[in-house]
């Protein structure tokens, strides 16, 4: 890398750093988050179709690091219960970006009680980029099933005695293991979450209501039915799946404005279209988008369409991709 270029990069990264410095507080660290925190902040998504609730901790902790605050690799869990079998599933999500080679992550390893455990990992994504500036950064999405017994052991206690940390190893095709950590909190947060959503009926209970759509039948209902086609706004905001907050511009770089990302929930449209905390929107589905107000109008405004143009700036590089709706 050329000095000057060197040298701008750290100069943006150190007027980045100071613009914002009073947007961001310190991340708190993994093992002072208590049980009660990761069960409130966990998500609840329930599919009435399915039949299944999804509760996640993605939100619970995020690492960030270095000054722009980057998100290079996250560790969380994911339970589903069966509404209709009164089944669980868990499994430990995690993504990991790094540079180098492709490494394919085939395998996780991690202790429980009756000695270690190996299984295979699914593959939820994989990207590669920037490789016509350098390097080449490789984002690896993975999940793998852990079995609720283990979980429970490790949670156990977790009300009297302090949090420590549970690790796992993933094994790659080639290059580095990754290894990444849970709190015993966070899992203790997830178990209470589930276990009081089991308790509950589904929010799908009050589905019939939809079946009043008779009342639609009459012709003046039906000349509303575009307010019915707005409704969904909410809704659609949040399947775009970004927390945010709107980001000026710095001397270095007076264009850079827009929506820095500071939050992705886990399956959304962002997180599949491969957007990463972070990354800073600043166009969608061609109109300019400098704050919140402005991306609540870009989200109205392709409602309607099945496929949006995003574009972001990730470090210096500006970057578009496709987000499917």
């Amino acid at each position: 890398m050329n000095r000057k270029l060197l040298a701008r990069l750290t100069a943006f990264a150190l007027v980045l750093c100071a613009v914002n410095h009073n947007s961001y507080a310190k991340d708190p660290a993994l093992l002072a988050l208590t049980p009660d925190h990761f069960k409130d902040t966990a998500t609840l998504r329930e599919d009435p179709s399915a039949g299944t609730a999804t509760i996640s901790t993605e939100p619970g902790f995020v690492e960030h690091t270095g000054p722009l605050r980057m998100v290079w690799h996250d560790d969380f869990l994911t339970a589903v219960l069966d509404r209709k079998t009164g089944r669980k599933s868990f499994r430990v999500d995690a993504f990991v970006i790094y540079s180098g080679s492709l490494r394919s992550y085939q395998t996780a390893r991690y202790a429980a009680p009756g000695g270690t455990v190996t299984t295979q990992v699914e593959q939820i994504q994989k990207r590669v980029e920037n490789c016509a500036t350098g390097e080449c950064t490789y984002t690896e999405r993975i999940e793998f099933p852990i079995d609720e017994t283990v979980l429970r052991d490790l949670a156990a206690g977790s009300a009297t005695r302090p949090p420590t940390l549970w690790h796992y190893d993933l094994e790659a095709k080639s290059g580095p293991r990754y290894s990444g950590v849970v709190s015993t909190a966070e899992i203790a947060g997830l178990l209470a979450r589930l276990d009081a959503v089991a308790a509950t009926a589904p929010v799908a209970a009050t589905a019939p209501v939809a079946e009043t759509a008779p009342v639609a039948e009459t012709a003046p209902v039906a000349e509303t039915a575009p307010v019915v086609a707005k409704a969904p706004l909410a809704l659609r905001q949040r399947d775009l799946g970004i927390d945010g907050l709107a980001v000026a511009a710095t001397p270095d770089q007076p264009n850079r404005i827009g929506i820095l990302i500071t939050g992705l929930q886990a399956g959304s449209s962002a997180a599949v279209a491969g957007l990463i905390t972070g990354d800073i929107i600043f166009e969608l589905g061609g109109r300019r988008v400098t704050t919140l107000a402005d991306l609540e109008g870009a989200v109205s405004a392709s409602a309607a369409n099945p496929a949006v143009s995003l574009r972001f700036f990730r470090g210096l590089a500006t970057m578009t991709v496709t987000v499917q709706r």
